[in-house]
């Protein structure tokens, strides 16, 4: 997992003005996956309550664990690490995700933006580390399930950062609960995009599918090379597809199509 430009030049983050908006209504191949899954254990939880500012730590417990554990990495007292970019480098060290530098979800932003609000980079708070765990486990297993590499362009976003690129009021960067990943072309995008619909759309990679497992409360949004990946939303289990993904397409549909 890289930055999608490097340390020197901001990721392009034009698209975040159409992010979690569907430019285009899709629908599933398959409409029985198009159930608006919830997460049990946030039933009732307002968006307010599941942000950073505010999110209770035990509840994430509850939902990220089994995830976590399930991608090799291991669930650590985050009281053990102080806040900021070192102690989030040590936390994903010890918590199973050697080699990737937390740099990369740190300046996944634009740097003339973050200033106006006052921050160095985009961190999160150590409340949702859990959830970027999550994620940087997630993208590694990706890449080698799938041999593209993954370029982050936008993970956690602060409420003045996420005005200022004119993301969604209550969009789940908000929270730490998406990611939004650059692919470099189309055949890469599809691998990517493939791999998400059998492994996290059509089953639930974080449960044994043998127990009838149900579906997973995940977020997608597909552009031509890019795509939004999201988990456990307090929006519930959705989709939506980018006016450049239903124009300039040329690879096979997966789970998702543009609805008629």
């Amino acid at each position: 997992m890289t930055l999608s430009c490097g340390q020197k030049k901001d990721p392009d983050q034009s698209y975040i003005i159409h992010d979690e908006k569907p430019s285009v209504v899709s629908t599933s191949v398959d409409k029985n996956l198009d159930q608006r899954v919830m997460t049990s254990s946030l039933k009732g939880i307002s968006f307010s309550d599941d942000s950073c500012d505010s999110n209770n730590i035990q509840r994430d417990i509850l939902i990220f664990r089994e995830k976590i554990e399930s991608l090799g990495g291991q669930l650590l007292d985050l009281t053990d690490y102080q806040e900021g970019l070192i102690g989030l480098q040590n936390f994903l060290n010890d918590s199973g995700l050697e080699g990737n530098d937390a740099n990369d979800f740190a300046n996944a932003g634009t740097k003339s933006k973050m200033s106006k609000c006052n921050v160095k980079n985009l961190v999160p708070p150590r409340s949702c580390w859990y959830r970027t765990l999550t994620f940087g486990l997630l993208m590694k297993k990706i890449e080698n399930e799938t041999g593209v590499k993954t370029n982050l362009t936008s993970h956690y976003r602060n409420k003045c950062y996420n005005k200022l690129v004119k993301g969604k009021a209550k969009s789940d960067h908000i929270s730490a609960k998406a990611v939004d990943i650059s692919l470099g072309g189309q055949e890469n995008r599809f691998k990517v995009e493939r791999y998400i619909c059998d492994q996290m759309w059509k089953e639930n990679y974080f449960t044994d599918i043998s127990d009838k497992a149900p579906l997973l409360n995940i977020s997608i949004g597909l552009g031509e090379t890019f795509l939004h990946l999201g988990l456990d939303s307090i929006h519930g289990r959705r989709h939506w597809l980018y006016k450049n993904y239903v124009k300039n397409n040329q690879m096979p549909q997966t789970c998702w199509i543009p609805k008629s």
